[in-house]
């Protein structure tokens, strides 16, 4: 037990010699470090103007949170500037980190002296409004506008899709807006101190002539859209062989079109079809052709091989009506006077208000009040008479003497006179001869005046010669 007290103290005293022959240590310099933190908020976009590239030659800018603002770069989609307009600052989107926010707010700063443009695109439900308060664009410019409702016509009939451009100054005033309306047109709104300036600017047009050919096996509408026609190419050729052709029932699979159209081109880019030149249709084997033909007074229409228009000088119904009520027959019960006697006309049944047309050009020998027809049209086309009985009004300024033409309105439907229920009751003479209008032979209009064939034969022959080629391409493509 001695001993080991002994050494335990002997171990104490060397451990306080050794501390005593150490060195002093140096007291440690304090050094401090100025964190410069920022201040905790949300971040997010971060708007930046930045000036673009003076040879650069489209310019538009984005604000974040705005689906409908559409930035524009020439690098990045190639969109083309308003007409005659140079480039201006953009606004870019671009989202910082919370380190480099302030950096970019004083990019922000220095930039803002620059003038730039904001590009919306028109989204359903827009408003001239609306879309000032979403870009934040002061309201005097806006009440100006709706000031001169001459000048702002355009503005107020926003439709989507439609794009606005927005000049600002470097106070952030309006300074330009242009409005295209579509592809061709477009309206610029230049501010003064004084007055707002309106420039009205359409581009020019190319028109360039186009084929399509194809047959039938399911429907026109589908072959057309196959063969690559428009639904609007469709119809306008189905009008031009609807006085020959039943569409709906009468199609035959094989059946064979061919169409030479003029197809509409703006800045090399393709926004619509116009006018067919030539056309034809074979159904069940039987051959129907047409070229389009302007005489030298202007006058248009679709004439065949022999200068004959493949319009009817009348149309077999005079409205769209739900079912035929009564045909024509030399004995019927009549459902007023409750006996039988002859019906010499067609009843459509039909809605009381629906539109009735003129089935010809003519001229109009009575309207009013008579007997058991009640409210009636007479219209006179030579030696031929339509009667248009039981209406329950006419067009408005309608009278007697006035021209109409095949397709015009001039009444609606009704029930006046002797009648159970609103129908269209529709008569058909020839000569003051009452004939069955469902089943007689429709006169097709004369060739053309002699002295003008010559003129049809020129212009029509390279036509009919270009459908022969269209159509012995198909040929050889089926071979």
């Amino acid at each position: 037990m001695k001993s080991f007290l002994t050494g335990f103290f002997s171990a104490i005293v060397l451990a306080i010699v050794i501390l005593l022959l150490l060195p002093d240590e140096e007291e440690p310099v304090q050094q401090t470090i100025d964190l410069q933190i920022p201040e905790q908020q949300e971040t997010g976009p971060v708007i930046v103007l930045k000036p673009l590239d003076p040879d650069q030659a489209d310019a538009g800018m984005v604000l974040p949170g705005e689906e409908s603002i559409i930035g524009i770069e020439e690098a990045e989609t190639g969109e083309a500037m308003p007409l005659g307009e140079e480039s201006a600052p953009a606004i870019t989107t671009e989202t910082t980190a919370p380190e480099e926010a302030e950096t970019a707010e004083e990019i922000a700063e220095e930039e803002t002296a620059k003038p730039v443009m904001v590009v919306h695109q028109v989204k359903s439900g827009d408003t001239l409004l609306g879309i000032f308060n979403t870009l934040e664009i002061d309201r005097q410019h806006y009440n100006r506008l709706i000031a001169s409702k001459d000048v702002s016509k355009g503005l107020s009939r926003l439709k989507p899709g439609q794009m606005l451009y927005f000049y600002l100054d470097e106070d952030r005033n309006l300074a330009k807006l242009v409005h295209e309306s579509d592809s061709i047109r477009s309206d610029n709104y230049t501010f003064t101190d004084k007055l707002i300036m309106l420039d009205s600017v359409s581009k020019q047009i190319e028109k360039r002539t186009e084929t399509v050919q194809g047959k039938i096996q399911n429907s026109l509408f589908v072959d057309g859209q196959n063969a690559g026609m428009s639904g609007k190419l469709i119809m306008n050729m189905a009008r031009l062989f609807n006085f020959d052709i039943d569409f709906g029932s009468e199609l035959q699979k094989g059946d064979y079109f061919g169409v030479i159209y003029e197809a509409e081109y703006v800045d090399g880019e393709r926004i619509g079809t116009g006018d067919i030149l030539a056309a034809e249709f074979i159904n069940n084997n039987k051959q129907y052709r047409v070229v389009r033909y302007e005489d030298q007074n202007g006058n248009i229409d679709y004439l065949d091989e022999e200068g004959r228009s493949r319009r009817k000088k009348f149309i077999r119904t005079p409205l769209n009506f739900t079912r035929i009520s009564s045909k024509f027959t030399n004995k019927r019960w009549h459902p007023v006077l409750k006996r039988w006697r002859s019906h010499k006309g067609v009843d459509y049944a039909a809605p009381t208000g629906t539109p009735v047309w003129a089935t010809g050009d003519g001229t109009v020998q009575i309207i009013g009040r008579q007997r058991g027809y009640g409210k009636v049209i007479y219209i006179k086309h030579g030696q031929y008479v339509t009667v248009y009985g039981h209406l329950n009004g006419f067009k408005r300024g309608l009278k007697k003497g006035d021209r109409v033409k095949q397709g015009q309105v001039i009444g609606y439907v009704g029930q006046t006179g002797l009648a159970t229920g609103p129908h269209l009751h529709y008569e058909f003479r020839i000569h003051g001869k009452h004939v069955n209008p469902l089943s007689a032979k429709l006169p097709v209009q004369d060739p053309i005046d002699k002295s003008k064939m010559k003129h049809f034969l020129a212009t029509s022959k390279p036509l009919f010669k270009s459908l022969d080629l269209l159509k012995g391409q198909d040929v050889a493509m089926n071979d």
